[in-house]
């Protein structure tokens, strides 16, 4: 979506465009009104395809977010099956990179505190 500000200027742009017409006002040399009005409304086209530009990436970066989720979930569940079919210690379970039961760090003991 544009910013609130670029369409502050569109709006802006369109407003003064209006009244230099309506008013006949003199202008500095080189600014019409009807030019200015033309701007405007080229900004509010390059607005309007900017939003949809960053509406078609936000489907794609979410279409590629879930592509990523269920590749993840399928690799989890791979190794799972394996894990669950030749056990979680078995040189199947390592070649599908998980790591051996065996070759796990064995959680420190904790000391205790003297009195």
């Amino acid at each position: 979506m544009a910013s609130g500000n670029d369409l502050a200027w569109v709006t802006e742009a369109r407003r003064l465009a209006k009244l230099a017409t309506d008013l006949k006002l003199k202008l500095p040399t080189g600014l019409k009104a009807d030019q200015i009005g033309k701007d405007a409304d080229q900004t509010q086209a390059e607005l309007d395809e900017l939003d949809s530009i960053r509406r078609s990436l936000s489907a794609k970066i979410n279409a590629k977010d879930a592509s990523v989720r269920k590749l993840r979930d399928d690799i989890k569940r791979l190794r799972l099956g394996v894990k669950a079919e030749y056990g979680d210690n078995s040189d199947e379970y390592e070649k599908v990179g998980g790591t051996r039961a065996s070759e796990r760090k064995k959680p420190a003991a904790k000391k205790v505190a003297a009195p």
